[in-house]
């Protein structure tokens, strides 16, 4: 058993039962109709319970990291959050390079064969941890090729998208224990506000030194805490679980995940290295304002993925039946899509309202691109279930195949409309080829759900 806080226990147990007692009173009192749906949904209450413990808990966790970001762009000013950004871009480049692509690979593999969870946890926390010794090297190395200042600012918000990657995230998917794990980030997202607000209480303003070594901290006590919860509860010994072929057989047969990964930070981190160096750090800033609104307008979606990710690979096995596969699949669409829709509307239609509300005028141009980052939502959307679903059906090379595609264009596209369009031009850059190749997954999973 991996639930060894009994504080949390306490927390995420009251949840459950919470959720269980709900569900029945809501049976009672409903129409027949109701009645039925209800108690179908009974029969999910681990699906159910996880659902309501991620919307939860990542709600209160999104709230604090969206006060806190929000003053930190007000309190830094575009320039210095533009830096901030910039710095956090680089750690999120090492952080697909830490993952491997096994934060896509490892819930399918320890769901479809669980007798394998002592060779896999192990060996795929230390190759995250030989990356990251790897990434931290080349980073202080080419530290001038970056345009950054070689800082204990720079070391600690690079390094910490990294440690993000060590999570255990994918254990507790594959034991179904999202809502528990969603506590872990809820405290870490509580200790970055508390240590932000603590400086800014005490100071006139706070340095990109002090918001790193606050981010750094958190995450290590979160990972030092899921380290001893995991490594106790499922009685795995890592180091005595290490060997030299077992790492080097993750990284040949998590090869081609892990490129498109790599490829994939032309969607994200990508974008703001080039806006840095075509426009300026305000200009950053002001993309990456956007970004944090996109972020709160994505997290319903997050939570459906994560709940979604290991039913999806259960059903991605070779024994299941293809029509239970592809009712499953139609479901889960549809869910994400009424879910995202009211989230994509606000973006749409009342992007003045959210800049004047969040942000100083500065960041006026969030009109522009709010828009535009809703309807990115939306193929986002589509993208989640489609991705999930090539992955746990091992169409590898085909994910491999778009996103590839699709990350090369976007490569070419950012130096054409950034230099022109400046912010508008980065937003685009980001929606238009990764939005596409969202869609393309729908299309070419549409042979394998026959």
């Amino acid at each position: 058993m991996i639930q060894s806080n009994k504080l949390l226990f306490a927390i995420d147990g009251f949840l459950g039962r919470f959720v269980a007692f709900a569900l029945a009173l809501a049976g009672r009192v409903s129409p027949a109709p109701v009645r039925r749906r209800l108690q179908s949904l009974e029969q999910h209450k681990t699906a159910v319970h996880n659902a309501f413990g991620l919307t939860f808990f990542n709600a209160i966790g999104g709230a604090l990291v969206l006060i806190t970001q929000v003053k930190l762009a007000n309190i830094m000013g575009a320039a210095v959050y533009g830096l901030y950004s910039y710095y956090l871009a680089i750690g999120e480049v090492g952080a697909n390079f830490v993952r491997y692509g096994r934060n896509k690979t490892m819930t399918r593999d320890l769901v479809q064969f669980p007798e394998k969870e002592g060779f896999l946890i192990p060996n795929t926390f230390l190759l995250g941890c030989c990356n990251l010794l790897v990434y931290l090297v080349v980073v202080l190395l080419l530290h001038e090729q970056l345009d950054a200042d070689l800082s204990w600012a720079y070391v600690l918000l690079v390094v910490s998208p990294c440690l993000m990657s060590l999570d255990f995230q994918p254990v507790y998917e594959s034991h179904r224990l999202m809502s528990w794990h969603s506590i872990y980030y809820l405290i870490q997202k509580t200790l970055f506000l508390l240590g932000i607000w603590s400086v800014v209480a005490f100071a006139s303003g706070v340095s990109l030194t002090a918001v790193g070594i606050i981010l750094f901290c958190s995450w290590m006590l979160i990972l030092c805490l899921q380290y001893c919860e995991v490594i106790r509860g499922l009685g795995i010994r890592v180091f005595h679980s290490f060997s030299l072929r077992n790492l080097l057989y993750l990284y040949r047969t998590n090869f081609l995940i892990a490129l498109s990964c790599m490829f994939g930070i032309a969607y994200g981190p990508l974008i703001r290295l080039v806006l840095n160096q075509y426009a300026d750090s305000r200009a950053v800033g002001v993309y990456a304002a956007g970004l944090q609104i996109f972020l709160m307008a994505q997290f319903i979606l997050n939570q459906i993925g994560r709940v979604g990710n290991p039913m999806m690979a259960a059903v991605g096995r070779a024994d299941c039946v293809p029509a239970k596969r592809r009712l499953f699949v139609r479901r889960y669409l549809a869910v994400m899509l009424v879910c995202t829709l009211p989230f994509a509307a606000l973006l749409f239609f009342f992007p003045g309202w959210i800049a004047r509300t969040f942000f100083t005028p500065e960041y006026a141009g969030l009109v522009d691109i709010l828009p535009i980052l809703a309807c990115y939502l939306v193929a986002l959307a589509v993208g989640v279930v489609y991705t999930q679903f090539l992955i746990s059906m091992r169409k590898d090379r085909v994910y491999f195949t778009i996103l590839t595609i699709a990350a090369l264009l976007t490569i070419p596209i950012s130096f054409l409309l950034i230099p022109r369009y400046s912010v508008i031009g980065a937003t685009l850059s980001l929606c238009v080829p990764h939005g596409t190749s969202c869609l393309c997954y729908w299309l070419f999973s549409k042979k394998y759900l026959i």
